[in-house]
Protein backbone atom coordinates (compact mmCIF):
# COMPACT_ATOMS: atom_id res chain seq x y z
CA UNK A 1 0.00 0.00 0.00
CA UNK A 2 1.33 3.42 -0.95
CA UNK A 3 1.31 5.93 1.91
CA UNK A 4 1.95 9.63 1.48
CA UNK A 5 1.59 12.35 4.10
CA UNK A 6 0.19 15.67 2.99
CA UNK A 7 0.17 18.77 5.15
CA UNK A 8 -0.04 18.62 8.92
CA UNK A 9 -2.57 16.90 11.10
CA UNK A 10 -5.39 19.02 12.49
CA UNK A 11 -4.86 19.07 16.25
CA UNK A 12 -6.29 22.32 17.47
CA UNK A 13 -8.75 24.78 16.00
CA UNK A 14 -7.58 28.36 16.22
CA UNK A 15 -9.21 31.60 15.16
CA UNK A 16 -8.06 34.16 12.64
CA UNK A 17 -9.06 37.68 11.66
CA UNK A 18 -12.59 38.32 10.42
CA UNK A 19 -13.73 40.79 7.79
CA UNK A 20 -16.81 42.92 7.42
CA UNK A 21 -18.00 41.68 4.03
CA UNK A 22 -17.23 39.20 1.29
CA UNK A 23 -16.06 41.99 -1.01
CA UNK A 24 -13.70 43.41 1.63
CA UNK A 25 -12.43 39.92 2.33
CA UNK A 26 -11.62 39.43 -1.36
CA UNK A 27 -9.82 42.76 -1.70
CA UNK A 28 -7.69 42.31 1.42
CA UNK A 29 -6.64 38.76 0.59
CA UNK A 30 -6.24 38.87 -3.18
CA UNK A 31 -8.16 35.62 -3.60
CA UNK A 32 -8.70 34.17 -7.02
CA UNK A 33 -12.43 33.78 -7.68
CA UNK A 34 -13.66 32.61 -11.07
CA UNK A 35 -17.20 32.78 -12.35
CA UNK A 36 -17.84 30.80 -15.50
CA UNK A 37 -20.33 31.68 -18.25
CA UNK A 38 -22.64 28.84 -19.21
CA UNK A 39 -21.46 26.81 -22.20
CA UNK A 40 -23.49 24.29 -24.16
CA UNK A 41 -22.01 21.37 -22.20
CA UNK A 42 -21.98 23.16 -18.85
CA UNK A 43 -24.53 22.98 -16.05
CA UNK A 44 -27.56 25.26 -16.19
CA UNK A 45 -27.64 28.76 -14.76
CA UNK A 46 -30.47 27.77 -12.43
CA UNK A 47 -29.24 28.64 -8.94
CA UNK A 48 -26.53 31.00 -10.26
CA UNK A 49 -23.39 30.71 -12.35
CA UNK A 50 -20.74 28.14 -11.39
CA UNK A 51 -17.81 29.55 -9.42
CA UNK A 52 -14.51 28.45 -7.90
CA UNK A 53 -12.01 29.92 -5.48
CA UNK A 54 -8.60 28.98 -4.09
CA UNK A 55 -6.71 30.56 -1.20
CA UNK A 56 -3.33 29.97 0.44
CA UNK A 57 -4.83 29.95 3.93
CA UNK A 58 -3.37 31.44 7.10
CA UNK A 59 -0.25 29.32 7.70
CA UNK A 60 1.16 28.15 4.37
CA UNK A 61 3.59 30.18 2.28
CA UNK A 62 2.67 28.46 -0.99
CA UNK A 63 -0.68 27.52 -2.45
CA UNK A 64 -0.31 23.91 -3.59
CA UNK A 65 -4.00 23.69 -4.55
CA UNK A 66 -5.22 24.22 -8.10
CA UNK A 67 -8.56 24.25 -9.87
CA UNK A 68 -9.42 24.36 -13.56
CA UNK A 69 -12.26 24.22 -16.06
CA UNK A 70 -11.31 22.24 -19.16
CA UNK A 71 -13.49 22.43 -22.26
CA UNK A 72 -13.05 19.79 -24.95
CA UNK A 73 -15.01 17.82 -27.54
CA UNK A 74 -15.62 15.16 -24.86
CA UNK A 75 -17.30 17.57 -22.43
CA UNK A 76 -16.56 20.21 -19.81
CA UNK A 77 -14.46 19.11 -16.82
CA UNK A 78 -14.20 20.89 -13.47
CA UNK A 79 -11.08 19.83 -11.57
CA UNK A 80 -9.73 20.44 -8.05
CA UNK A 81 -6.22 19.20 -7.18
CA UNK A 82 -4.34 19.39 -3.87
CA UNK A 83 -0.60 18.98 -4.39
CA UNK A 84 1.94 17.59 -1.94
CA UNK A 85 5.69 17.63 -1.72
CA UNK A 86 6.23 21.10 -0.24
CA UNK A 87 8.81 23.40 -1.81
CA UNK A 88 10.17 20.41 -3.74
CA UNK A 89 7.09 19.80 -5.80
CA UNK A 90 3.69 20.28 -4.16
CA UNK A 91 2.80 23.43 -6.06
CA UNK A 92 4.18 21.94 -9.26
CA UNK A 93 2.37 18.60 -8.86
CA UNK A 94 -1.17 19.98 -8.96
CA UNK A 95 -0.37 22.21 -11.94
CA UNK A 96 1.34 19.35 -13.80
CA UNK A 97 -1.71 17.16 -13.27
CA UNK A 98 -4.15 19.76 -14.56
CA UNK A 99 -1.94 20.62 -17.54
CA UNK A 100 -1.65 16.93 -18.45
CA UNK A 101 -5.41 16.47 -18.20
CA UNK A 102 -6.01 19.53 -20.35
CA UNK A 103 -3.58 18.41 -23.08
CA UNK A 104 -5.08 14.92 -23.15
CA UNK A 105 -8.71 16.04 -23.31
CA UNK A 106 -8.01 18.68 -25.94
CA UNK A 107 -6.14 16.22 -28.16
CA UNK A 108 -8.46 13.21 -27.83
CA UNK A 109 -12.15 12.60 -28.50
CA UNK A 110 -14.14 10.07 -26.51
CA UNK A 111 -17.63 8.71 -26.98
CA UNK A 112 -18.19 8.27 -23.24
CA UNK A 113 -17.59 10.95 -20.64
CA UNK A 114 -16.48 8.49 -17.96
CA UNK A 115 -13.82 7.01 -20.25
CA UNK A 116 -12.57 10.48 -21.16
CA UNK A 117 -12.20 11.60 -17.56
CA UNK A 118 -10.51 8.38 -16.42
CA UNK A 119 -8.05 8.50 -19.32
CA UNK A 120 -7.18 12.14 -18.59
CA UNK A 121 -6.43 11.41 -14.94
CA UNK A 122 -4.35 8.36 -15.84
CA UNK A 123 -2.34 10.57 -18.19
CA UNK A 124 -1.76 13.01 -15.32
CA UNK A 125 -0.62 10.08 -13.20
CA UNK A 126 1.83 8.95 -15.90
CA UNK A 127 3.36 12.43 -16.11
CA UNK A 128 3.87 12.75 -12.36
CA UNK A 129 5.19 9.20 -11.96
CA UNK A 130 7.86 10.08 -14.52
CA UNK A 131 8.67 13.37 -12.80
CA UNK A 132 9.13 11.55 -9.49
CA UNK A 133 12.11 9.73 -11.00
CA UNK A 134 14.03 12.95 -10.37
CA UNK A 135 15.29 12.76 -6.74
CA UNK A 136 14.33 16.41 -6.25
CA UNK A 137 10.68 15.51 -6.83
CA UNK A 138 10.53 12.05 -5.25
CA UNK A 139 7.83 13.18 -2.78
CA UNK A 140 5.68 14.82 -5.46
CA UNK A 141 2.02 13.88 -5.74
CA UNK A 142 -1.45 15.35 -5.82
CA UNK A 143 -5.03 14.49 -5.07
CA UNK A 144 -7.66 15.09 -7.71
CA UNK A 145 -11.43 15.27 -7.80
CA UNK A 146 -13.14 16.04 -11.09
CA UNK A 147 -16.59 16.21 -12.61
CA UNK A 148 -17.11 16.10 -16.37
CA UNK A 149 -20.36 17.23 -18.00
CA UNK A 150 -21.83 16.37 -21.39
CA UNK A 151 -25.50 16.68 -22.09
CA UNK A 152 -27.43 15.05 -19.26
CA UNK A 153 -24.52 12.89 -18.14
CA UNK A 154 -21.95 13.63 -15.44
CA UNK A 155 -18.83 11.56 -14.79
CA UNK A 156 -17.17 11.87 -11.39
CA UNK A 157 -13.63 10.70 -10.63
CA UNK A 158 -11.18 11.06 -7.77
CA UNK A 159 -7.96 9.88 -6.16
CA UNK A 160 -6.89 10.99 -2.69
CA UNK A 161 -8.89 12.98 -0.14
CA UNK A 162 -10.30 15.87 -2.18
CA UNK A 163 -14.06 15.40 -2.15
CA UNK A 164 -17.24 15.81 -4.17
CA UNK A 165 -20.53 16.64 -2.46
CA UNK A 166 -24.12 16.89 -3.62
CA UNK A 167 -26.11 19.64 -1.92
CA UNK A 168 -29.88 19.28 -2.17
CA UNK A 169 -32.25 21.54 -0.20
CA UNK A 170 -29.62 22.07 2.49
CA UNK A 171 -28.81 18.36 2.86
CA UNK A 172 -25.28 17.20 2.06
CA UNK A 173 -24.44 13.89 0.39
CA UNK A 174 -20.87 12.58 0.03
CA UNK A 175 -20.26 11.38 -3.53
CA UNK A 176 -16.67 10.25 -2.96
CA UNK A 177 -14.84 8.23 -0.33
CA UNK A 178 -11.39 9.36 0.82
CA UNK A 179 -8.36 7.26 -0.06
CA UNK A 180 -6.75 7.69 3.35
CA UNK A 181 -5.48 5.51 6.17
CA UNK A 182 -8.12 6.84 8.57
CA UNK A 183 -10.96 6.24 6.08
CA UNK A 184 -9.89 2.59 5.96
CA UNK A 185 -10.07 2.62 9.77
CA UNK A 186 -13.57 4.14 9.62
CA UNK A 187 -14.65 1.45 7.14
CA UNK A 188 -13.41 -1.23 9.54
CA UNK A 189 -15.33 0.38 12.41
CA UNK A 190 -12.20 1.21 14.38
CA UNK A 191 -12.90 4.96 14.63
CA UNK A 192 -15.81 7.29 13.84
CA UNK A 193 -15.95 9.68 10.89
CA UNK A 194 -15.79 12.62 13.33
CA UNK A 195 -12.67 11.25 15.01
CA UNK A 196 -11.02 10.70 11.63
CA UNK A 197 -10.58 14.45 11.01
CA UNK A 198 -8.64 14.85 14.28
CA UNK A 199 -6.63 11.64 14.02
CA UNK A 200 -2.80 12.07 13.98
CA UNK A 201 -2.71 10.21 10.66
CA UNK A 202 -5.63 12.06 9.11
CA UNK A 203 -3.55 13.27 6.18
CA UNK A 204 -1.90 9.97 5.26
CA UNK A 205 -3.08 9.00 1.77
CA UNK A 206 -3.35 5.45 0.47
CA UNK A 207 -3.87 6.59 -3.13
CA UNK A 208 -2.99 9.73 -5.08
CA UNK A 209 -1.85 10.92 -8.49
CA UNK A 210 1.78 9.94 -8.96
CA UNK A 211 1.79 7.23 -6.30
CA UNK A 212 2.19 4.26 -8.66
CA UNK A 213 2.06 3.50 -12.40
CA UNK A 214 -0.99 1.23 -12.09
CA UNK A 215 -3.15 3.71 -10.17
CA UNK A 216 -6.82 2.80 -9.72
CA UNK A 217 -9.20 5.70 -10.35
CA UNK A 218 -12.67 5.63 -8.75
CA UNK A 219 -15.27 6.79 -11.27
CA UNK A 220 -19.05 7.07 -11.14
CA UNK A 221 -21.70 8.02 -13.69
CA UNK A 222 -24.67 10.23 -12.90
CA UNK A 223 -27.44 11.85 -14.88
CA UNK A 224 -29.47 15.02 -14.39
CA UNK A 225 -33.25 15.05 -14.64
CA UNK A 226 -34.12 18.52 -15.97
CA UNK A 227 -35.92 21.09 -13.80
CA UNK A 228 -38.47 23.50 -15.20
CA UNK A 229 -36.87 26.85 -16.02
CA UNK A 230 -39.24 28.75 -13.72
CA UNK A 231 -38.31 26.64 -10.69
CA UNK A 232 -35.37 28.40 -9.04
CA UNK A 233 -35.74 26.64 -5.70
CA UNK A 234 -34.42 23.22 -4.84
CA UNK A 235 -31.70 23.16 -7.51
CA UNK A 236 -29.07 20.49 -6.87
CA UNK A 237 -25.51 21.77 -6.58
CA UNK A 238 -22.24 19.91 -6.95
CA UNK A 239 -19.29 20.99 -4.78
CA UNK A 240 -15.64 19.98 -5.21
CA UNK A 241 -13.47 20.65 -2.14
CA UNK A 242 -9.93 20.26 -0.91
CA UNK A 243 -9.41 19.09 2.67
CA UNK A 244 -8.37 22.58 3.74
CA UNK A 245 -12.04 23.51 3.63
CA UNK A 246 -13.98 20.47 4.82
CA UNK A 247 -11.57 19.90 7.74
CA UNK A 248 -12.75 23.18 9.26
CA UNK A 249 -16.33 23.53 7.98
CA UNK A 250 -19.01 21.01 8.93
CA UNK A 251 -21.42 19.33 6.52
CA UNK A 252 -24.30 21.26 8.06
CA UNK A 253 -22.52 24.56 7.42
CA UNK A 254 -21.64 23.54 3.88
CA UNK A 255 -25.25 22.64 3.16
CA UNK A 256 -26.64 25.87 4.59
CA UNK A 257 -24.18 28.21 2.87
CA UNK A 258 -24.26 26.55 -0.56
CA UNK A 259 -28.07 26.30 -0.52
CA UNK A 260 -28.67 29.87 0.63
CA UNK A 261 -26.09 31.81 -1.40
CA UNK A 262 -25.33 32.00 -5.10
CA UNK A 263 -22.09 30.14 -5.93
CA UNK A 264 -19.65 33.06 -6.00
CA UNK A 265 -20.73 34.42 -2.63
CA UNK A 266 -20.91 30.90 -1.19
CA UNK A 267 -17.30 30.22 -2.26
CA UNK A 268 -16.08 33.41 -0.59
CA UNK A 269 -18.11 32.81 2.57
CA UNK A 270 -16.82 29.24 2.99
CA UNK A 271 -13.18 30.29 2.57
CA UNK A 272 -13.69 33.12 5.04
CA UNK A 273 -15.22 30.67 7.51
CA UNK A 274 -12.31 28.21 7.20
CA UNK A 275 -9.75 31.00 7.64
CA UNK A 276 -11.55 32.35 10.69
CA UNK A 277 -10.94 28.92 12.27
CA UNK A 278 -7.25 28.83 11.57
CA UNK A 279 -6.91 28.19 7.83
CA UNK A 280 -4.13 25.65 8.47
CA UNK A 281 -4.04 24.38 4.89
CA UNK A 282 -4.66 25.70 1.39
CA UNK A 283 -8.37 26.04 0.69
CA UNK A 284 -10.17 25.38 -2.59
CA UNK A 285 -13.84 25.02 -3.49
CA UNK A 286 -15.81 24.85 -6.75
CA UNK A 287 -19.62 25.04 -6.77
CA UNK A 288 -21.58 24.02 -9.86
CA UNK A 289 -25.40 24.37 -9.95
CA UNK A 290 -27.08 21.56 -11.87
CA UNK A 291 -30.02 21.98 -14.27
CA UNK A 292 -32.16 19.56 -12.27
CA UNK A 293 -31.89 16.61 -9.91
CA UNK A 294 -28.86 14.33 -9.83
CA UNK A 295 -29.60 10.64 -10.29
CA UNK A 296 -27.57 7.45 -10.66
CA UNK A 297 -29.77 6.28 -13.55
CA UNK A 298 -30.54 7.87 -16.95
CA UNK A 299 -33.74 9.89 -17.40
CA UNK A 300 -36.57 7.63 -18.52
CA UNK A 301 -38.68 8.09 -21.60
CA UNK A 302 -35.81 9.15 -23.86
CA UNK A 303 -34.06 7.53 -26.80
CA UNK A 304 -30.82 5.76 -26.10
CA UNK A 305 -29.00 8.86 -27.35
CA UNK A 306 -29.59 12.21 -25.71
CA UNK A 307 -27.49 15.37 -25.83
CA UNK A 308 -24.28 13.57 -26.58
CA UNK A 309 -24.42 10.64 -24.18
CA UNK A 310 -25.37 7.02 -24.70
CA UNK A 311 -27.82 5.41 -22.32
CA UNK A 312 -26.93 2.14 -20.67
CA UNK A 313 -30.18 0.36 -19.88
CA UNK A 314 -32.07 -2.81 -20.80
CA UNK A 315 -31.49 -2.19 -24.52
CA UNK A 316 -27.82 -1.26 -24.40
CA UNK A 317 -24.61 -2.41 -22.80
CA UNK A 318 -21.69 0.03 -22.43
CA UNK A 319 -23.35 2.26 -25.02
CA UNK A 320 -23.64 -0.46 -27.72
CA UNK A 321 -27.21 -1.60 -28.60
CA UNK A 322 -27.62 -5.25 -27.66
CA UNK A 323 -29.33 -6.03 -30.96
CA UNK A 324 -25.98 -5.47 -32.72
CA UNK A 325 -24.20 -7.71 -30.24
CA UNK A 326 -26.73 -10.49 -30.90
CA UNK A 327 -26.53 -10.06 -34.69
CA UNK A 328 -22.74 -10.22 -34.52
CA UNK A 329 -22.91 -13.39 -32.42
CA UNK A 330 -25.38 -15.02 -34.86
CA UNK A 331 -23.14 -14.13 -37.81
CA UNK A 332 -20.06 -15.64 -36.12
CA UNK A 333 -21.91 -18.87 -35.24
CA UNK A 334 -23.37 -19.17 -38.74
CA UNK A 335 -19.98 -18.60 -40.34
CA UNK A 336 -18.39 -21.25 -38.14
CA UNK A 337 -21.17 -23.74 -38.94
CA UNK A 338 -20.78 -23.11 -42.68
CA UNK A 339 -17.03 -23.66 -42.45
CA UNK A 340 -17.58 -26.99 -40.66
CA UNK A 341 -20.06 -28.14 -43.33
CA UNK A 342 -17.70 -27.22 -46.16
CA UNK A 343 -14.82 -29.06 -44.49
CA UNK A 344 -17.01 -32.14 -43.90
CA UNK A 345 -18.18 -32.19 -47.53
CA UNK A 346 -14.62 -31.89 -48.75
CA UNK A 347 -13.50 -34.75 -46.52
CA UNK A 348 -16.30 -37.04 -47.70
CA UNK A 349 -15.51 -36.30 -51.32
CA UNK A 350 -11.81 -36.91 -50.81
CA UNK A 351 -12.23 -40.32 -49.21
CA UNK A 352 -15.21 -41.50 -51.28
Amino acid sequence: MYLARKGTALNEVGRGERYGSAEEFLQMNGMNVERRPIESNSPSSLGGMPAAITDTGCERELNEDRYAVIESSSGVAWVVADGMGGAAGGELAAQLAIDAMRRHLESQSYREVESALRAAILEANRVIVLRRQNPLFSAMGTTVVAAMFRGSEIALAHAGDSRAYLIRDGAVFHLTQDHTLVQDMVARGEISAEDALKHPQAHVLTRCIGSEPGLRIDTTRYWVTPTESNQSQGVDKLALLSDGLYSLVSDAELGAVISDLEPQRACVHLVELAKSRGGFDNITVAIIPLPGSLSDSPPRGEGYRDAGFVRKDADTEEGVPLIWRWLTLVWVVASAAAAVLVLAAYSLKKFA
